[in-house]
């Protein structure tokens, strides 16, 4: 079992110092890879739903400074060493993908391939209409847009014949330090998300799942795997648990197949952040990998 942490990028997580600090202090601590979140511009009123919250609130102000998700893996590369450094999850339909598809080649080929891209669809409706991007094909454009990415990749000569994009007779450089590509990790709990995870992706990276929904969502994975034709044992199954983060917990999404989890490190206190980073390090991730 691999650990992530999610340490957002938002509030005092954005001030460089703090940032920077529970970056390598997850590194120090051997955690697996951290991950930035993904906001452009947030309303400051909103009819959509958080699918994350209870009520469906969000709970972040739009005025609390947000990081662009790109220029922080620029950033934390120059300063870690070994920790995967992942965006969770980028929202791909409100970005250009040829844009994207740059970024985060650019930001895996100054880490020496340490970058994960989590990419997701979105659920922010209102953020959509104020980029002046469409909502309600932003699956179908994800897709696509999935696939250009990875053909400009790993094409020497790119050529993509698709509805939105086309794009051929081109240089496109520098490749990903990782073979055959940036690995992708697929975001969100709907049926259409665990298709496209496993069409699509090298990942799914959930945000929130318990134990009892966790069979449903790996066996709609495995599923479709199978139908795509793609092996289960080049595939990561990433979770967030909602249950209490404990030894047992860890052993029981290990037995679903689980390979990575995200630990429930996140405060708007940058120093709960870092004692949570040790404590479930030494009290949780520690007796699980002894065996104890």
């Amino acid at each position: 079992m691999q650990f992530g942490a999610h340490i957002f990028g938002v509030g005092e997580l954005a001030d460089p110092n703090t940032l920077v600090e529970a970056a390598q202090l997850a590194e120090d601590l051997g955690y697996h890879s951290i991950f930035v979140a993904d906001h452009i511009i947030v309303p400051r009123g909103l009819e959509s739903k958080y699918p994350y919250s209870g009520d469906g609130s969000f709970p972040y102000a739009p005025d609390q400074n947000w990081l662009d998700p790109m220029v922080a893996l620029g950033y934390l590369a120059g300063l870690t060493q070994t920790i995967r450094l992942g965006t969770s999850v980028t929202v791909l339909p409100m970005r250009h993908p040829i844009v994207t598809a740059k970024q985060i080649v650019s930001a895996d080929h100054l880490s020496g391939g340490r970058v994960i891209f989590g990419a997701g669809v979105g659920w922010m409706a209102e953020e959509f209409a104020l980029l002046g991007e469409p909502f309600r094909n932003r699956g179908r454009r994800a897709d696509e847009y999935l696939q250009l990415i990875k053909t400009l990749w790993t094409e020497d000569n790119p050529h993509f014949e698709g509805t939105y994009f086309q794009v051929s007779d081109c240089g496109f450089a520098p490749k990903s330090a990782q073979q055959p590509h940036v690995p992708i990790w697929i975001g969100g709990e709907s049926r259409a998300a665990l298709r496209r995870a496993a069409r699509l992706g090298n990942g799914w990276h959930s945000a929130g799942t318990s134990l009892a929904e966790l069979p449903e969502k790996i066996g709609v994975l495995r599923e479709e795997l199978a139908v795509a034709g793609r092996s289960e044992a080049e595939f990561v199954f990433s979770t967030f648990p909602t249950d209490r983060f404990t030894v047992e917990l860890i052993g029981q999404f290990a037995e679903h197949g689980v390979n990575h989890m995200l630990v429930p490190v996140f405060s708007f206190d940058s120093n709960k952040v870092k004692q949570r980073l040790e404590m479930i390090a030494k009290d949780v991730i520690e007796p699980y990998q002894s065996g104890a």
